[in-house]
């Protein structure tokens, strides 16, 4: 089912807490990891913030873009973890990769899912399978990171928007 303008409207808006890019300094996102769970990462510009900050996610999922141009550096592209892949259009979430995601979040090393697509819609079915208490992080376009955690609320939330898109 394709996504409906209500739909489209709800996934612009931020899913946790905006921290603006200014703001999103070193201390501040540390600070706000340090009851993590687990921490995963959404996007290649999050992920390479995160690594610069010296903050390894247990999860990334990436591909290779950033608003839909390669990306000719990247500081994930230099880590070694687990790697993993899947396919995933954009504006969808393909049960490939809804698989690939369930994996990695059992994995107890960190892991890089790198997607062939886009991984833009990924953080609903993190957010909806997760451990309590995992954080995910992804980029706001233009404004920032957003870090979510997952909660009841936030899994319920997340399964709801899939379901409504044919996506769960």
């Amino acid at each position: 089912m394709p996504l409906t303008f209500e739909d489209i409207l709800t996934l612009k808006e931020p899913f946790g807490v905006l921290i603006k890019d200014e703001d999103a300094t070193k201390e501040k996102i540390k600070g706000l990891l340090k009851d993590a769970k687990k921490v995963v990462s959404i996007g290649d510009s999050t992920t390479d913030r995160l690594i610069f900050f010296d903050l390894l996610p247990d999860v990334s999922v990436i591909d290779n873009r950033e608003r839909r141009l390669k990306r000719k550096i990247s500081l994930h592209s230099k880590i070694n973890v687990h790697e993993l892949h899947c396919a995933n259009h954009a504006g969808t979430i393909s049960r490939e990769a809804v698989s690939i995601l369930h994996k990695a979040l059992k994995i107890s090393a960190p892991v890089k899912v790198i997607v062939y697509g886009e991984e833009d819609m990924l953080a609903l079915p993190v957010i909806a399978f997760a451990p309590y208490r995992t954080f995910v992080l992804y980029g706001q376009p233009l404004q920032g990171i957003v870090v979510v955690t997952v909660t009841a609320k936030m899994r319920r939330k997340a399964k709801d928007i899939m379901d409504r898109i044919g996506m769960s």
